[in-house]
């Protein structure tokens, strides 16, 4: 099983029996199979991995700080919830890091082959609908897209962070996605001009082009959780 994010640190993982419960784990709640609000104990995952308390704890605490988790006491753990003012932040943490990875992959440049594939992945029109059948091949390449740019900024730091942004953006994504599975529209376009400023290494573009990108799909999800009953049915209340 190849877990997508992983990929953009350009390394594998430590093979430890805590790395295995971890990053199925992490899997599980980002592709959904373990939903929002779903309670679960450290017991019932050991058994169902066969694997023995302790990695399982230790992965759980590591998710914890993540913030995908969040312990009971004496009653397990619970997958965090997803709001609107945390999407809200993420989206704009990934506005700010992915521009600053464009215009360092533009100043750096690529090599032709990475340019090339880069070019090719921008255009998505072979799936059809967004939340049909291939929403997991269009998130891989999706994943593959900002391998190539995340990498290719030369800061592993910068990198790293973007790796943690894209685990809770897929999450997000994949939630907004069962909400209002339609095709965004412009979002070839919006690839493209992101490949022709990095192809023409000019930073201030390609920052320019992920940011108007990134914004444009913080609009998407929050137009799509917004649709949800359990928001529009949720009472307003007066500031306190």
């Amino acid at each position: 099983m190849k877990y997508r994010p992983a990929l953009l640190l350009e390394q594998t993982a430590d093979g430890s029996m805590m790395e295995r419960a971890y990053l199925t784990l992490k899997r599980d709640i980002i592709e959904l199979r373990r939903p929002p609000g779903q309670h679960f104990t450290e017991p019932d995952v050991a058994a169902s991995m066969g694997l023995s308390k302790t990695p399982v704890r230790e992965a759980l605490a590591r998710l914890h700080r993540d913030g995908l988790v969040q312990p009971m006491p004496r009653a397990g753990y619970v997958v965090s919830s997803v709001t609107l003012g945390d999407v809200a932040n993420l989206c704009d943490m990934r506005t700010l890091l992915q521009g600053e990875a464009s215009a360092l992959t533009a100043s750096l440049g690529l090599d032709v082959g990475r340019s090339d594939r880069l070019a090719e992945l921008s255009v998505d029109d072979t799936y059809g609908q967004l939340g049909g059948p291939y929403l997991n091949e269009r998130l891989v390449e999706n994943y593959e897209f900002e391998t190539i740019i995340a990498n290719g900024a030369g800061n592993a730091r910068l990198t790293r962070s973007i790796v943690e942004v894209l685990d809770e953006i897929e999450r997000v994504v994949r939630l907004a996605v069962t909400l209002s599975p339609s095709m965004p529209e412009g979002r070839i376009g919006e690839r493209m001009a992101i490949v022709d400023a990095i192809a023409a290494r000019d930073p201030h573009a390609a920052r320019a082009a992920m940011q108007h990108r990134t914004q444009s799909a913080r609009r998407e999800i929050i137009d799509a959780l917004t649709s949800s009953h359990a928001v529009t049915s949720t009472p307003i209340l007066l500031p306190s």
